[in-house]
């Protein structure tokens, strides 16, 4: 329920975050930059949120962590509500809010391991999802209602209101034994240890790979969704809201998939298809200018997208062992960052060829790894086995 509640809010925040800046400044690139800030702030502090979750205890910096992303979102709405509101506000609260969550998705990735057990963690991870999905069905069809006949600043305090629920939720729990353990060294020596064992553990390496690349050319069109709306499809925000929304269904769809067949077919194979098809369909929607179906190639290009997500978190959560956990998860979480800062060279990108082009590029580098690799996927699948040492 706690990441439902932030995962709401999440969704609300991207959508209008970019919109305001469109509004703002008139310039893609500046979308871009906006998520590229989130994607500074994770890289930045990505490492030592792998550290942390290795070493204190997780729920309480979770908490923290949701804390101050109520405090930031409070501020925000304030300042837009009060049409106040300036580009360096929007870039700083960005930056900080990639930190926050470089703190807190290792902790909370690692805490649903701590709470379901190994045998049950792609089941959890799938339920993970759905409760993101459902909620960002709803969350932009919300946000565009409310930014097209309210104001956009009521869309921050929603932010706020859902980050706060997510606060509560979380503080009752308690009596969660954490399953991390081995050497104590300084945080230095933690997080080299940690980077020796990623770059050195084979099917941890390809791994961190393809998530790499899906990272800093796939999902590096999420920031240009705002630009593709009002400038390429015509649609305006609540046009964007209904994008973010059947990009939720497809996700929900890909969801669906992976808890009901995963336990039955290769994940190997299961990843490289969705990683393969989630670049192919990126592209299809990159160079469509009919709203009614860039909305259906959008949602089959997250579908497949999210069949990939969760079959790489399981794969890399059960091919470390325990003690490895936090700080593995913590590089995934730094790549995550490069997906937003991406957001940089695909605003500048776009800024001299046009949105549609940059997105089907970077759509076009996702699918050519996806076949890449397609020869390996089995071996892959069978190499990511339950480790627990």
């Amino acid at each position: 329920t706690s990441i439902a509640f932030n995962d709401m809010g999440v969704f609300l925040y991207f959508m209008v975050q970019g919109w305001l800046v469109l509004t703002l400044t008139d310039s893609p690139f500046w979308v871009g930059a906006a998520m590229g800030m989130i994607g500074a702030g994770l890289m930045t502090f990505s490492f030592a949120g792998g550290v942390l979750a290795d070493r204190v205890d997780r729920r309480s910096l979770i908490i923290l962590c949701q804390l101050a992303q109520t405090g930031y979102a409070s501020l925000l709405a304030v300042l837009v509500l009060s049409d106040k509101i300036e580009l360096w506000h929007v870039l700083t609260v960005a930056f900080v809010d990639g930190g926050v969550a470089a703190l807190k998705t290792p902790a909370r990735e690692a805490l649903t391991l701590d709470i379901v057990g190994r045998p049950h963690l792609l089941k959890a991870t799938a339920a993970n999802f759905t409760a993101m999905t459902l909620l960002g069905i709803a969350a932009p069809l919300i946000g565009g209602a409310v930014v097209e006949t309210l104001h956009i600043g009521w869309a921050y305090a929603i932010w706020a209101g859902a980050s706060l629920a997510a606060l509560i939720v979380l503080l009752p729990l308690r009596g969660v034994e954490a399953t991390s353990g081995g050497e104590r060294g300084s945080h230095i020596q933690e997080f080299t240890s940690g980077l020796r064992y990623a770059i050195s553990t084979p099917i941890v390496r390809t791994l961190l790979m393809m998530v790499l690349v899906t990272e800093l050319f796939g999902w590096a069109h999420e920031s240009m969704l705002p630009v593709m709306a009002r400038d390429v499809l015509g649609v305006g925000a609540n046009g964007l809201g209904y994008l973010l929304s059947i990009g939720a269904a497809g996700a929900l769809a890909g969801t669906l998939v992976v808890s009901t067949l995963g336990d039955r077919w290769n994940k190997g194979r299961m990843m490289v298809v969705g990683l393969g098809g989630f670049g192919l369909f990126q592209v299809l929607f990159g160079v469509s200018s009919w709203f009614p179906g860039s909305l259906a190639l959008l949602g089959t290009a997250y579908a497949l997208g999210v069949v990939f997500e969760a079959t790489v978190v399981t794969l890399l959560q059960t091919s470390v062992p325990d003690r490895m956990r936090g700080r593995v998860l913590s590089f995934q979480a730094f790549l995550w960052g490069i997906s937003y800062a991406s957001g940089f060279h695909i605003g500048a990108v776009a800024s001299v060829i046009g949105a549609p082009v940059a997105i089907a590029v970077g759509g076009g580098i996702v699918l050519l790894n996806g076949l890449r690799l397609l020869p390996k996927a089995s071996r892959i699948g069978e190499a990511g086995v339950p480790n627990s040492d």
